[in-house]
């Protein structure tokens, strides 16, 4: 399961009305995301890659006796009609997301169970701290006494108990070992009061104050590029990190590589 995003442009009205509940997107918010599209060049490589996953994922465990559907919170196929598509009795939840968060994960259990109802389902989270996507990182992370490990994450609404940034500050511990690091979230959206912080400016006031020449950023709330980083990471912090003569860096995601298909299959294999 993913967030989804339109794969054609005069679907954004659409996709943003889904995220509203069905209430009409102001047409500012439209614009918005067409000009970050228009950044990025003019499309994110999301969909994409989320596909990329599902076809290799199941070329390896359909001789085990699995089937693999792919669907979306927000395009289509939809998880609210996960029943359209999933005829088996016994489920596996994997939202392709590293680090799990009430706030996020509830809106991916919650539709798909309540499709799937009377069903065995089965919650598969924290991809991120698998063994090998641990490992991933370790092997992007080293770095000179001038550079600032800055890990990043999506940021969520500060509403209610949620363990996410626990469990960010965690995985972020383990990938760095005894290095200097910071955390940073990012992609705040205009309809909650309060987000987790810190913002991403806190990476360029933190380098500025303590004598780092450069930030290298580690985006280990997410799995696989798309808007959120290209455009809020690798345009807007990266612009505003060198208007302060500040250098950007930022490690590749794994995307659809084996590290992703085997972490998923062990957390299957491992929730048996």
């Amino acid at each position: 399961m993913y967030y989804g995003f339109p794969e054609r442009r005069e679907e954004m009205r659409d996709y943003l009305r889904d995220i509203l509940h069905g209430k009409d997107p102001p047409d500012f918010l439209v614009r918005e995301n067409l000009q970050k599209l228009d950044v990025v060049g003019g499309e994110t490589p999301s969909t994409r890659i989320v596909k990329s996953i599902s076809e290799k994922l199941a070329d390896r465990v359909t001789g085990e006796g699995y089937n693999v559907y792919l669907l979306s919170k927000h395009y289509k196929p939809s998880i609210k009609d996960g029943a359209k598509q999933i005829s088996e009795n016994y489920v596996y939840e994997v939202p392709l997301f590293p680090v799990y968060s009430r706030f996020i994960f509830d809106g991916y259990f919650g539709p798909l169970e309540a499709s799937l109802k009377g069903r065995k389902m089965v919650r598969i989270s924290d991809l991120g701290f698998n063994p090998g996507m641990v490992d991933f990182y370790r092997e992007k992370v080293s770095i000179s006494d001038d550079t600032i490990l800055t890990f990043s994450a999506h940021s969520i609404p500060l509403e209610g108990e949620d363990p996410y940034s626990e469990s960010i500050r965690k995985l972020s511990r383990l990938i760095a070992g005894e290095r200097k690091f910071i955390n940073i979230y990012h992609s705040q959206g205009p309809f909650h009061a309060t987000w987790l912080t810190p913002y991403p400016e806190y990476a360029i006031s933190y380098s500025r104050e303590n004598g780092y020449a450069r930030m290298r950023i580690v985006p280990i709330g997410f799995i696989y590029d798309h808007l959120e980083v290209l455009y809020d990471l690798d345009y807007k912090l990266k612009n505003d990190a060198e208007k302060e003569g500040i250098e950007y860096e930022r490690v590749p995601l794994p995307n659809d590589s084996d590290v992703v298909i085997d972490s998923i299959i062990d957390s299957i294999h491992n929730s048996s």
